[in-house]
């Protein structure tokens, strides 16, 4: 993909193209959240994605409250399994913790089907889906954003970058990458009827597997996803470490196994993630938490914050890109501050965690879990001292 940028004739002069409000290109929850918010405000929306829908994502698939509250009703038809408890393990230390809570803590997905799911609500909303469409070619001019794809050209006033954690429209665009990025594995396991249904009752987190990260198993509708994850920056053979996992784990026979691997965002791509026309969301814009590195959250409130500071300027891409950069120092990259600095106590020092843990383990795994919930945030916990007294159990 290049990138091409000039002074551009006017819109009346472009070729006798349709000029959309917005172009979008990558139809996961980031994307499509952002296209459905805009078509519902009466916006012309193009969403763009190469690859032909349904398609396999790699992802846990888990679905977080403060993610489940950004989807839309329609999401519960995707919903394979809800878990009112997760376990929380710390191996080699002895420490276990369970939380749980009257609303499930996590929803489990697979990716294929809620992506479907909202690029479909997206269209019902108005906007235009285009699957099985790869762009090669982004051209910003003063007037618009010219698209190029094997299956015509596109151009619109305003492009949102939703491509994924390598983002070849942020690259184009003239954006770095991500300065930090943690390498994850995930199987999708079949197991014999026995060994499913031993492990099925239970979400888990396991920390002391790998460092500076942890070990998880998913519970799907009739299969596991298991997967592992390192924010280090030590080289380590994933997959040797997953098999030590599943050892563990007391998982002998396997039906069948599906190997993925990819790459999660753990900081936001340097400088401002609006330039002029173009704004980037979800991990194109390399927003994920620093701690869990789930996205999807991310990836649905950004997309809608896009949203919103576009139908707040329509025809203005300079106050687009600073209402939209505003909007996610006040909602978004605040908080992640706070996480990456939680980050470093709980992954890179680990007798830190082991005495917090032993002295008010639970206190702090409630802690965890309000933020997972949307009921509190990380920035929060880190602006008043209190807190950190609370969780000690000091007051």
């Amino acid at each position: 993909m290049t990138s091409t940028f000039h002074d551009g004739k006017s819109v009346q002069q472009a070729g006798g193209q349709t000029l959309y409000d917005v172009a979008v290109i990558g139809a996961g929850p980031a994307g499509c959240a952002a296209a459905t918010a805009l078509a519902t405000r009466g916006l012309t929306v193009v969403l763009l994605e190469k690859a032909v829908l349904p398609r396999y994502k790699t992802c846990g698939g888990g679905i977080l409250p403060r993610a489940f509250q950004r989807l839309p009703a329609s999401v519960v038809e995707v919903v394979e399994r809800s878990f009112h408890s997760v376990r929380l393990n710390f191996q080699g230390e002895g420490q276990q913790f369970t939380a749980t809570r009257s609303e499930p803590l996590v929803r489990m997905t697979m990716r294929a089907d809620l992506d479907n799911l909202l690029a479909a609500e997206a269209q019902m909303a108005g906007a235009r889906l285009l699957d099985g469409c790869p762009v090669t070619q982004v051209t910003v001019t003063s007037d618009f954003v010219e698209l190029t794809t094997d299956r015509g050209g596109f151009q619109a006033r305003h492009l949102i970058a939703a491509d994924g954690v390598q983002s070849p429209t942020a690259k184009a665009c003239g954006w770095p990458a991500s300065p930090r990025l943690a390498p994850a594995i995930e199987w999708e396991l079949e197991l014999p009827a026995e060994e499913f249904a031993r492990l099925a009752p239970t979400a888990r987190f396991d920390f002391g597997f790998i460092p500076a990260g942890y070990a998880w198993v998913f519970p799907k509708r009739r299969h596991l996803s298991v997967g592992i994850l390192t924010t280090g920056r030590a080289n380590i053979n994933l997959a040797d470490r997953l098999e030590d996992y599943l050892r563990f784990l007391g998982i002998q026979r396997r039906e069948r196994t599906e190997k993925h691997g990819w790459l999660i965002p753990l900081e936001p791509r340097p400088g401002p993630l609006a330039r002029g026309r173009v704004l980037l969301v979800g991990d194109a814009a390399g927003l994920a938490d620093p701690i869990t590195a789930e996205g999807i959250s991310y990836a649905l409130w950004s997309g809608r914050l896009a949203a919103e500071a576009i139908a707040g300027h329509p025809t203005d891409p300079v106050k687009t890109a600073a209402a939209y950069q505003a909007l996610l120092e006040e909602n978004i990259l605040g908080d992640l501050r706070a996480g990456r600095w939680l980050a470093k106590l709980v992954y890179h020092y680990p007798r830190l965690r082991h005495w917090a843990f032993r002295r008010q383990g639970q206190r702090l795994t409630q802690f965890a879990t309000g933020v997972l919930m949307g009921d509190c945030s990380y920035r929060e916990a880190l602006k008043n001292p209190f807190n950190y007294l609370k969780m000690l159990g000091r007051r």
